[in-house]
């Protein structure tokens, strides 16, 4: 697993040229999109046969042929969503991840890893080694919550600057209007790439507002009700909702940055597999989601999660919904 430094990252961009057919494949969040739009408009420069993948955590499709490609980009996805994807190594592949690294990944695959510099999303990243768009690359940064970590403070300062906005405002009037329209053709990720990859400034981004309003009022719809709805598993809040479209981690994050001192578990049916998706949140250090999780699924058949300390998202069977709730309520007392 060869780490390399951003130099050489860089001279893995500089190399691409018309010869070559590159693969990108970006997580489906916003961060994700947006660094897979500023490496597939890299390929475009560079004149390189170019196509986009989407990965899903749990859905990554086996039948994507990845043999006619020579190079592969991968950004914004853990070493287990690498191991879902099981790339062959027989290609010149960069991996570009802010993620921790729990496991390895092959040691054939080029690792540009963010981790030991702090929270770095994959979108800044890209972004600078780019240099294109770079209120996408604040857009993705943003949209993976960058500027909660003060890392992220100088690269943010500079570019809303730049654009002239303030944090509130470019949050409201980029970010929301982008990850609403993302999640609105959830089940059309090919589409939503093809569009957004067309934006070529923040003006534009009223555009996508038809798509982002119906998203948005379901959103206002279940903040709402969470406070009706919600459960205590010890001392985590728990909320279980069912909601048209996939919304859980835009709810989730405007629920628990409402505090600092809570830890949240938000779940939401995935009704064509029959199971159960997690996401769990907090805004301090002083637990690690990871682990809570991690002990909830623990004995749980199909079922597994990933992520970051404060910040983890999981799948279960449907089924296994109360084993979930008392092995995070057994292992939160005892911890206690």
């Amino acid at each position: 697993m060869p780490e390399i430094t951003f130099d050489q990252a860089r001279e893995f961009l500089d190399n691409i040229t018309s010869e070559d057919r590159v693969a990108i494949i970006h997580h489906d969040d916003a961060d994700g999109f947006c660094s897979g739009i500023l490496y597939y408009d890299w390929g475009k420069i560079k004149g390189a046969k170019i196509e986009q993948f989407d990965f899903s955590f749990g859905k990554w499709d086996k039948h994507i042929d990845l043999k006619p490609f020579n190079k592969i980009i991968i950004t914004d996805i853990a070493p287990d969503g690498i191991e879902e994807i099981n790339p062959p190594t027989d290609k010149e592949i960069l991996c570009a991840d802010h993620h921790p690294q729990d496991k390895p990944i092959p040691k054939e695959i080029l690792e540009l890893v963010t981790v030991d510099q702090g929270y770095i999303p994959s979108s800044r990243t890209a972004g600078e080694l780019t240099g294109l768009k770079p209120w996408l690359s604040l857009l993705g940064s943003i949209s993976d919550a960058a500027y909660l970590y003060p890392e992220n403070q100088e690269f943010i300062d500079k570019h809303l600057k730049e654009i002239g906005m303030t944090l509130d405002e470019f949050k409201q009037n980029v970010t929301s209007i982008v990850t609403n329209f993302l999640i609105y053709f959830n089940k059309d990720a090919n589409k939503a790439f093809e569009i957004l990859e067309g934006i070529n400034s923040i003006e534009e981004i009223d555009k996508l507002k038809t798509q982002s309003e119906p998203v948005e009022n379901e959103i206002q719809k279940f903040v709402e009700e969470y406070e009706t709805k919600k459960e205590r598993l010890n001392d985590i809040n728990f909320y279980y909702f069912e909601p048209k479209f996939s919304i859980k981690g835009i709810v989730a994050n405007i629920i628990s940055t409402k505090t600092n001192e809570e830890a949240f578990i938000f779940a939401t049916p995935q009704k064509e597999t029959n199971k159960i998706t997690i996401s769990a949140r907090t805004q301090n250090d002083k637990r690690d989601l990871r682990e809570i999780l991690k002990a909830g699924v623990e004995g749980l058949e199909e079922s597994n999660t990933g992520g970051h300390k404060r910040a983890v998202g999981g799948i279960l069977k449907a089924e296994d919904i109360d084993k979930f709730k008392k092995n995070i309520r057994n292992f939160v007392e005892h911890k206690s």
